[in-house]
Parts: C-alpha cells; structure tokens; sequence
C-alpha cells in the first residue's frame, strides 16, 4: 500500500515537471476534432442528396452537444458551426494535412499558452482544433491559414489549414489573441447586459494588442488594413453609432461588407487599444480588464 501511494506520488511529479518543462499545464488539453469532419466525408460520399443534414448531425450538433453547451459563448459556437461543407473530397485532403502537423501543433499551442500564462493567468483550458473547410479558401488565405474563435473562459476553437505559409506563426499569435479573450471573459463576464460596437471594436483591439506583445514580429493582416485616411473616414462614420447593440451591423463594420471595408473595425479597434497603451506602464492584466469607455478615452480618439 505505502509502495503504491509512492508510486502515485512520483507519478504525479513527474506529470508537473514535464508539464513545466514543456509549458504545457496537466490541466490544459489539446482536442482534434477531425473524427467528426472524416465521419461526415465518409458519410456524405453514398448520401450526397441529404449533405446539409448529414452535415448537422455529424458535425455541428455532435460537436456542439459534446463540448459546448455550457460555454459562455455557446450561441455564437452554434452559428460558426452551422455552415454545411461540400467540398467533401478536399476536405479529406485538409484533415491530413492537419493529422501530418499534429505534433507541429501541439508544440506551438503548447508553447503560446505559456508565454501567455506568464502575463495572465489561466488554466483548465481546452484548444480544440478543425480542419479548414475548402469552400473558405480565400478567408484562410487571408487570415494566414488560421482562424481563431472564442468559445468562452476556457476554450477556444481553431481552423488550421498548414497548406498557407506562414501557419505556424500566426498559430502562436492566434492562441494568445484567444488568449486574451478566454482571460477577459473568465474576468468579465457578465457584469454587463449589453454588447456594443465599441465593446466588440475594444474586445478585438485588446486580444490583437496581447498577441502583438508576445510576438511582434508576426504581421496580422487585419490590424492594418486601412491607411490613415481611411481610418479617420472609417473612425468618422462609427463614431455615432458606438452603443448600437445590433450584432449584424457591428460583424459588419468588424469583417467588412458593401458598406465598410475588408476588417475595417479590427483594424480601428487595435489602433484604439494601442494608442491607449503608448503612453501608460500597465499591465497586461490591468489594460485587459479596463473597460471600453476607459480604453477608448485613454487613446485620444476624437
């Protein structure tokens, strides 16, 4: 019994000292969700005609039942898992590309949430990882292969497609712009009712200002999409609509659309954030929980 009990022990400080070693708390896990995108190709390949409802049984609501009915952001989990694929012979071809990087992935997810925890803190955490689907080429293209969401305090989705160069760069800096939103939920939400534009412009502004700090050299391409001109042009149309709480207006001015341009508002929002950190020594963990009025005041935007 006294044998067995120190066995446990020195198993358990192993686990911790590997878990330091790595940068990899016992407590985090990474989960690949391929199994469910095979299960649908594989499916849909002799029931091509019920492809859309395959597609919600297999992959949306399996995934979304199993892992996020209880995250702070369900609804919105909900809503990015609901557009069917049809691609279903490159999409076998994405989940290897995926499967072929696994290790690759989990270092550089492994390695980011470290560097994160080092500057906020945060742990029980669950990365989940998708293939990318080959109807959204050109988004991937445009978010160098990796494209982020936060499901809520403690999880966070990721589409990878290691086809694009320049993947595992932006890899690291997506978890700690998820990072950064994964610790301001823990921290923040629910204190408020409402969601506004400038809330949604600050939220993004604060997760890219994170990722900017722990790896400036990595260019994301959002947070400079406009010129100054262009910004102020932007700026000048926004700014009388900073409380409207509608969410198709603000994905609007977030992502782009007819009426804005191409992530105008990520770009906004992070020019917002920095401008109120140029002249300021606070900390990450005090800049992350400041609200968005703050925020906004303390950059001079006018």
């Amino acid at each position: 019994m006294k044998i067995n009990l120190k066995f446990k022990l020195l198993t358990l400080m192993i686990l911790i000292s590997l878990g330091n070693l790595f940068g990899q708390s016992p407590s985090n896990k990474i989960i690949f969700l391929n199994d469910y995108y095979s299960a649908y190709a594989d499916t849909v390949k002799n029931d091509i005609t019920n492809r859309d409802h395959l597609y919600k049984e297999k992959i949306q609501t399996a995934i979304f039942n199993s892992h996020f009915l209880k995250s702070e952001f369900s609804d919105i989990v909900n809503d990015f898992l609901s557009a069917p694929i049809q691609n279903t012979t490159e999409l076998k071809q994405a989940i290897e590309r995926v499967n072929v990087n696994k290790k690759k992935i989990e270092s550089k997810i492994t390695s980011a949430l470290k560097k994160s925890n080092t500057y906020l803190k945060n742990d029980n955490l669950t990365i989940y990882i998708l293939p990318a689907n080959p109807d959204n080429k050109a988004i991937m293209q445009s978010m160098n292969g990796i494209m982020g969401l936060t499901a809520g305090s403690k999880q966070i989705l990721l589409t990878i497609e290691p086809e694009i160069i320049g993947w595992e760069e932006m890899l690291e800096y997506a978890v700690a712009h998820e990072y950064n939103h994964m610790y301001w939920t823990k921290m923040n939400f629910g204190k408020s009712t409402k969601w506004t534009l400038l809330d949604y412009l600050i939220f993004e502004g604060r997760g890219d200002s994170f990722a900017h700090l722990l790896y400036p050299k990595v260019k994301a391409p959002w947070t400079s999409t406009l010129n100054e001109k262009d910004k102020d042009d932007l700026w000048n149309r926004i700014k009388p609509k900073l409380q409207n709480e509608g969410i198709s207006f603000q994905m609007e001015v977030m992502f782009g659309s007819r009426n804005y341009p191409f992530s105008g508002g990520y770009t906004i929002g992070y020019d917002i954030v920095q401008s109120a950190l140029k002249n300021t020594r606070l900390t990450a963990e005090n800049w992350t929980n400041l609200s968005s009025e703050k925020l906004l005041e303390m950059s001079g935007y006018k």
